[in-house]
């Protein structure tokens, strides 16, 4: 087992230099001057180098990269060019928000699509089947900034009864757990857990029936075993697959809550994504994006840790 996470910890490394490279270069590679949001119109030609100097532009890409890593291993990923505020301050604020959010909206899409999967996987060809099918179609398949827009008009404008936005009263962006602030999750988390509802749900099904077929689940009720042991058996198999794909959807879920922020005002990376690429804030953008791709990437580290953990024959492999 301690050889197993060494070779993966060697091979996250690499894996995180060549992210950080690509953070790096395709930012720069989008057209535009990251100055224009802060320089006068009038802004004389001492000014715009001063203020290239002062930010680090006036240097070749190969030392601007190099300097960048530098700086982020130690925690410092420069000042907001819009704000004037440390990017690390910035992000860790944003993540602390969204990391709240996803694990909620992944909790939820996990118990809905394990349940909904189990039992169309039990009940195979049923019309219990075929509605949980069609309710993780569905899942997939609907835009879910639309949906999050619809349950702002029901149960927002129409009814009153959970906030439209923001991260607390008075759109205030410092959390608190108390009911005030969980009330603007509700909507947020419900928006966002429908496509990892969908997803799991159609992988456990996939599983259940697959495990159903197999000769050790014939064995074990000619044994005599009971429901409930056979039950435990297919959880146990269909465990470590339904976990990675819980971890998968965390990660996307922390990436690509871009529309699902913008549409609640949620004050965290997405939101603050969709900000720096609008005011081109090149430290921000770049601090936001490295942070999430690490944080992906050592998602995927845990999640084949916890795999092997579950399923030794990982690591036998």
């Amino acid at each position: 087992m301690l050889g197993f996470l060494l070779r993966r910890l060697l091979y996250t490394l690499p894996i995180m230099l060549g992210v950080a490279l690509v953070c790096f270069a395709l930012v720069h590679l989008a057209p535009g001057d990251p100055l224009v949001s802060i320089l006068p119109p009038d802004a004389s030609a001492e000014l715009q180098a001063r203020l290239r100097t002062l930010y680090g532009f006036d240097r070749s890409y190969p030392e601007q990269f190099a300097s960048w890593v530098w700086r982020a291993l130690q925690g410092d990923m420069g000042m907001s060019i819009a704000s004037g505020r440390p990017v690390a301050d910035e992000v860790l604020r944003a993540v602390g928000n969204t990391l709240r959010l996803a694990v909620l909206a992944t909790l939820i899409g996990f118990v809905l699509g394990t349940l909904f999967g189990f039992v169309a996987g039990y009940f195979q060809g049923s019309w219990v089947d075929k509605a949980a099918s069609l309710a993780s179609v569905l899942g997939v398949s609907v835009p879910h900034y639309w949906l999050g827009m619809v349950l702002v008009i029901l149960f927002s404008a129409l009814t009153g009864l959970l906030p439209p936005g923001g991260a607390g009263p008075g759109g205030s962006a410092d959390w608190v757990w108390d009911w005030e602030h969980l009330r603007h999750m509700i909507l947020p988390a419900l928006t966002m857990s429908v496509i990892p509802t969908g997803i799991i749900a159609r992988t456990v099904r996939a599983l259940v029936a697959e495990i159903l077929a197999q000769e050790f689940i014939v064995g074990l009720r000619a044994k005599g075993l009971t429901d409930l042991g056979v039950f435990l058996h297919v959880v146990k198999n269909a465990a470590p697959t339904a976990l990675a794909v819980m971890g998968l959807q965390l990660g996307y879920l922390l990436g690509g809550s871009i529309l699902i922020e913008t549409v609640f005002s949620w004050p965290g990376t997405g939101f603050l994504l969709n900000s720096a690429i609008f005011q081109r804030d090149l430290p921000l953008l770049q601090g936001t994006i490295l942070v999430l791709a690490m944080f992906f990437v050592v998602l995927n580290l845990v999640v084949d840790v916890v795999q092997t953990l579950l399923d030794p024959r990982i690591a036998r492999a």
